[in-house]
């Protein structure tokens, strides 16, 4: 049995049967079908056709099983997990103007703006003026925020650690030289739209 779906059948009770045979049958998965084995799934014999609808079904894997440990984290009434993403982009990016935030995020002004205001009642960003306009205000992570967001990221970290446990250290130089070229691209895409 592969190595990722012997530990999907002995992990989380929560992981059906047909994500189990996914793991099992995607090394040998048959050109003609998707890879969950569907027939007719593909229509095209073309190479890349076959890659691009493997990586979308994986993904697609992906993001239900983190959306159902992020539902699940949500519900644990955690309540800044939403905001959290803002917080890390000013961390990473630097003091950014509300606006400016919700450009980066791809997101409504409106919905970030009540999400800063959550955020600063928490003490975990403050407003600052803005040295160019003095009419405006920054958004600056506190000492208190930066401590979470480096909390939040390891954290992020173990629950990462036993999925690639086995991996190669190439293996994992490769994943995340690919996963960060995609998600940029996708961000770039979706802010297109």
């Amino acid at each position: 049995m592969h190595s990722a779906s012997k530990r999907l059948s002995q992990g989380c009770g929560r992981v059906s049967s047909d994500l189990t045979a996914v793991a099992q049958t995607a090394p040998t998965a048959d050109p003609g079908r998707g890879a969950v084995g569907i027939p007719g799934a593909r229509t095209s014999g073309d190479k890349t056709s076959e890659q691009t609808a493997d990586i979308a079904d994986a993904l697609i894997t992906v993001i239900r099983f983190y959306g159902n440990i992020r539902s699940r984290l949500a519900n644990a009434a955690d309540p800044e997990l939403v905001p959290i993403f803002l917080l890390i982009q000013l961390v990473k990016d630097g003091p950014k103007r509300a606006k400016d935030l919700a450009d980066t995020m791809c997101a409504d002004q409106s919905t970030v703006s009540r999400q800063v205001a959550f955020l600063v009642k928490s003490g975990l960003i403050e407003r600052r003026a803005d040295p160019d306009d003095g009419r405006a205000s920054l958004l600056v992570p506190t000492a208190f925020g930066v401590e979470r967001v480096r909390e939040y990221l390891r954290d992020r970290g173990h629950a990462v650690e036993p999925v690639i446990a086995d991996w190669s250290s190439a293996e994992r130089s490769d994943f995340l030289r690919l996963l960060q070229r995609y998600a940029i691209d996708l961000v770039l895409q979706s802010c297109l739209f």
